[in-house]
């Protein structure tokens, strides 16, 4: 039977990870693998176990958690030998839909006991790496709800935070700096996206891969308040790419300055406030079991 170290997070999906560690190690041991589960207790400690991992020669190192586990433990591994494991325990689990457009736990443990690690880009902001998704501006405050709003979960969490800001969120003035030109405007949103999804499956960026070394800027201008829920809609569908106040283009850095600082997210963790953003890809810089 494989040993594999497991870095995981109790507290993903508020809380509900804990209760799964013996339905994990079950499945896991009908698959070849005996899972050492290191568990967490505060944030940035899942960097901190990488680390040692990664310091003691580990070829694998999986995440058990949600997308924010992931990033952290990536931390660590982005320009390192050690390849990355997804094990889906989280609210959203983007990162991994992005991957292979599904979520499934016992796929996910199947290509863990049988895959091999594949070479993906990673994007870097204001010197944090991301996997998955990055958003500024709306999208930036959904994800700051939904953290400090305790009772939602999942998909429809970020879905009733979306509706909320849908309703009071003011438009900020932008200014776009890229190797695919720049713009000024007065927006809702910027996001820079390395997956396809986020927000527990908002389809933002049809058609984005995540190993064509690029990452995918989408930028939406300021809509009414009384057109934003269809708008809402569309975005969620990834039917949105056609709207005359949406702009998008394949990027390899862009440099983002705003009228006042914005809330921000990676991968579903909140960064600190900010009104300037360096973003940039690094292709190929991490390898994923698949």
């Amino acid at each position: 039977m494989r040993e594999l170290p497991v870095i995981f997070n109790p507290t993903a999906d508020r809380g509900r990870a804990a209760a799964r560690a013996a339905e994990l190690e079950g499945k896991a041991r009908g698959l070849g693998l005996r899972l050492v589960l290191l568990r967490t207790t505060r944030a940035g400690e899942a960097t901190e176990m990488a680390r040692e991992l990664v310091r003691g020669g580990a070829p694998l190192v999986a995440a058990a958690g949600g997308d924010g586990t992931l990033n952290e433990v990536a931390q660590a591994l982005v320009g390192t030998n050690a390849a990355l494991g997804v094990i889906p325990l989280g609210s959203g689990n983007d990162f991994l839909r992005s991957l292979v457009g599904f979520v499934d736990l016992d796929d996910a443990l199947r290509r863990l006991a049988r895959g091999e690690p594949k070479p993906v880009d990673v994007g870097e902001a204001n010197g944090r790496f991301y996997l998955n998704s990055l958003g500024m501006g709306i999208d930036g405050q959904i994800a700051e709800d939904f953290v400090r709003w305790k009772f939602l979960r999942g998909e429809l969490g970020y879905l009733w935070a979306a509706l909320y800001e849908v309703a009071r969120f003011r438009p900020f003035l932008a200014r776009l700096r890229s190797d695919a030109g720049s713009w000024e405007f007065q927006g809702l949103m910027i996001s820079v996206m390395n997956g396809s999804h986020t927000a527990g499956g908002f389809h933002l960026a049809p058609g984005a891969r995540l190993t064509d070394g690029a990452l995918n800027l989408i930028a939406i201008r300021h809509y009414p308040r009384i057109v934003r829920v269809p708008i809402l809609v569309k975005v969620r569908r990834g039917k949105h790419l056609g709207l005359k106040g949406v702009r998008a283009a394949l990027v390899r850095w862009v440099e983002v300055e705003t009228s006042r600082p914005l809330p921000v997210y990676v991968d579903g963790e909140l960064l600190p406030r900010t009104d300037k953003l360096a973003i940039r890809v690094h292709p190929a810089a991490l390898r994923v079991v698949l």
